[in-house]
């Protein structure tokens, strides 16, 4: 490119737009962007707890709104500071705490059916 002259698009051959345009996206290339992801995903699996793997706060985990209501919110708030009690010398993470918790509710079903119960479900 011709210093200070022009559009640097100047030197551009029409032809050679036709030669070098670029690859649309195939199997390969797709292939070759979901191996990043992966490789990503799986320096999250070397033998290590999540806590320790991870470079920040959100590294393996996928973005989810959740609405809470107040009762729940503070239920959470109550919980986070009996884990920070259980864990002095560490940081606890709000985050952490409701995934630690969803995973704990998912291996007890039915405490998870007595709240719903609690809820109004089941009362047809």
């Amino acid at each position: 490119m011709k210093s200070g002259s022009g559009s640097p698009f100047d030197d551009f051959d029409e032809d050679e737009e036709e030669e070098e345009a670029p690859e649309p996206e195939t199997e390969s290339t797709i292939d070759a962007d979901s191996q990043e992801t992966d490789s990503s995903e799986s320096s999250l699996d070397d033998g290590l707890p999540y806590k320790y793997q991870r470079e920040n706060i959100q590294d393996g985990r996928n973005r989810a709104n959740l609405f809470l209501r107040d009762e729940a919110e503070a239920d959470i708030e109550r919980l986070i500071e009996v884990m920070e009690d259980e864990f002095e010398s560490e940081a606890v993470y709000k985050i952490d705490v409701l995934e630690a918790a969803l995973i704990a509710a998912a291996g007890n079903p039915a405490s998870v059916s007595e709240e719903l119960r609690e809820m109004g479900y089941g009362m047809k």
